[in-house]
């Protein structure tokens, strides 16, 4: 918790200063993110590989089957969704909500996927994903990728989702990537108005509470 405050402080101090601070050393990894067994890995990458293909054809059923359907409470967390699904009937509602469809054409991917065991039939993974889609209601197709979690469970029909969770980093870093790989010639930077929404969110009473919580010099 004191190196993700203090990270975060000294990436707001850089904003202040110019408005094309980048994140350097301290957002990336010493080292590659390798699981021990790869042979797990390499069977959660092929579930994943399954649920690509089905989220390309759209076929809810086909996702939902993907799922452990006897386990009594799933959970699942979408980067577009304010809150957890928890329960078979609000994860089937998100693979299938009623009404008519909006999206045109969708692309999930995963990748960087690690794997390890949690007990004997069930495993936990981390990948990221890609995901491109064109809806209805926009004039373009549009981008985005996240961190992303989720455990498995063992079955006979083979590993089956119990949870998933989808985690964009923090807006201030996410904008800040998207500017850095796409912004055109002579775009403003985004990065100081959002340092701005982070202290208009700050808590009223915390400066009250710095004054008996900080740091002794």
């Amino acid at each position: 918790m004191h190196s993700k405050v203090a990270i975060l402080g000294y990436f707001l101090a850089g904003l202040l200063v110019t408005q094309f601070v980048f994140a350097g050393g301290h957002n990336q990894a010493r080292k590659p993110a390798i699981a021990k067994d790869q042979a797990l890995t390499a069977e959660i990458d092929a579930v994943l590989n399954e649920y690509e293909v089905l989220w390309d054809k759209q076929d809810p059923a086909g996702l939902a089957a993907l799922w452990d359907q006897n386990d009594p409470e799933p959970f699942y967390l979408a980067e577009e969704q304010d809150e957890w699904r928890i329960g078979w009937e609000q994860v089937n509602d998100y693979f299938d909500p009623p009404g008519d469809s909006t999206v045109t054409s969708i692309r999930m991917r995963f990748d960087g996927v690690q794997a390890r065991w949690l007990a004997d039939d069930l495993a936990f993974a981390k990948f990221w994903i890609r995901f491109d889609t064109k809806m209805d209601f926009l004039p373009n197709a549009i981008g985005t990728d996240a961190r992303a979690s989720a455990i498995f469970r063992k079955t006979d029909a083979g590993w089956r989702l119990i949870t998933w969770a989808e985690s964009p980093g923090s807006p201030i870093l996410y904008v800040q990537r998207l500017y850095k790989q796409h912004r055109e010639e002579g775009e403003q930077s985004p990065m100081p108005y959002i340092s701005k929404l982070y202290e208009r969110h700050t808590r009223e009473d915390f400066p009250e509470y710095m004054e008996t919580h900080k740091k002794e010099e």
